[in-house]
């Protein structure tokens, strides 16, 4: 037994070593190669109760005290007792207005997350036609490339051939046939290393347009790209579950650090990177295809978490309406 607890120790102090390992490379830039959504409603349908983050979505919108209100209304008023009766009444028109309230404050939640939406779809509709432009002019200026390897490699190769013929009766233009050889395998590649080089197409400086991912990384706003409260409280609690320094907010940073399809972004507080990423300061020479695909994965992934807000809308939805309970 004593000779056995050296390796049960070893093997011990090696599985700890690998778990440290597994989890530090997780956590390491453009790491994940398949990535998972971020965020998570917790929201089940065919609950009678709503989610924890619903309930939270509530607290947020100062929605709890209206539901609350709403759900001890409808335990006192009996829905089959029609008699018009002072009491019946004034319930009925207490319940009346506790749900168009917080109908509204629903309603009003629900077109703050479409108000983000639409300055993020706006952005990418912009991004995307400069990306189209810069790819198009990238595939233009590569096959130009390409067409002049091919032909300066035809052309070469048949002067070369054209010389080599009568070689056997003028020796002296075994030099000359050489030599356009040379070329013929010289230029081509030239070409070729060239052509890979117009792969990562045009650098322009970049632009001072901030967009919505500038709020995101502390960047200043302008009004046109500030954020709803409601949403803006949204991303800046905490997902139930997390610890309570991982904020919606930081899970999206964090998973955009991690995510390998997003190799231009790998550092949280690069200011180069977010400089360019935001559009907040110019920078020579940092707007290219890589850069506008990086903006345009960032903001569908924010816009796609945030639309989740619309599933916790929809739950306390249905607490108003009494087919669930907080």
């Amino acid at each position: 037994m004593r000779s056995r607890r050296p390796v049960i120790a070893s093997s011990l102090s090696l599985l700890c070593i690998f778990n440290n390992y597994t989890s530090a490379l997780a956590a390491a830039p453009n790491s994940q190669e398949f990535p998972t959504q971020i965020l998570r409603t917790g929201v089940d349908l065919n609950s009678t109760t709503v989610s924890p983050n619903t309930r939270q979505l509530a607290d947020i919108l100062k929605l709890t005290p209206l539901i609350e209100r709403n759900q001890q209304l409808r335990t006192k008023i009996n829905p089959t007792n029609f008699d018009p009766t002072l009491e019946n009444v004034a319930m009925g028109q207490q319940l009346i207005a506790c749900v168009s309230e917080s109908t509204q404050i629903i309603q009003e939640a629900n077109l703050a997350v479409d108000f983000t939406l639409a300055e993020i779809q706006a952005e990418q509709n912009i991004y995307n036609e400069i990306l189209n432009t810069y790819v198009n002019d990238r595939d233009k200026a590569t096959l130009r490339t390409n067409a002049l390897s091919f032909i300066s490699n035809g052309a070469l190769w048949s002067v070369c051939e054209g010389l080599a013929i009568p070689t056997n009766t003028h020796p002296e233009l075994t030099a000359p046939s050489g030599i356009t050889g040379i070329l013929a395998g010289i230029i081509p590649s030239i070409a070729s290393i060239y052509a890979l080089k117009q792969l990562s197409g045009k650098k322009q400086t970049s632009e001072k347009d901030p967009n919505m991912l500038a709020k995101i990384f502390d960047y200043p706003v302008t009004p046109e790209i500030d954020y709803p409260k409601c949403v803006w409280d949204f991303l800046n609690s905490t997902q139930v579950g997390e610890p309570s320094n991982k904020t919606r907010r930081t899970l999206l940073i964090e998973r955009w650090v991690a995510d390998k399809n997003i190799p231009e972004f790998t550092e949280s507080t690069a200011t180069k990177q977010l400089d360019v990423i935001t559009a907040s300061v110019p920078r020579k020479k940092a707007l290219n295809i890589a850069t506008l695909n990086t903006r345009i994965s960032m903001l569908q992934q924010l816009g796609a978490e945030l639309l989740k807000m619309k599933r916790m809308l929809l739950e306390l939805s249905m607490v108003i309406r009494g087919e669930k309970q907080m």
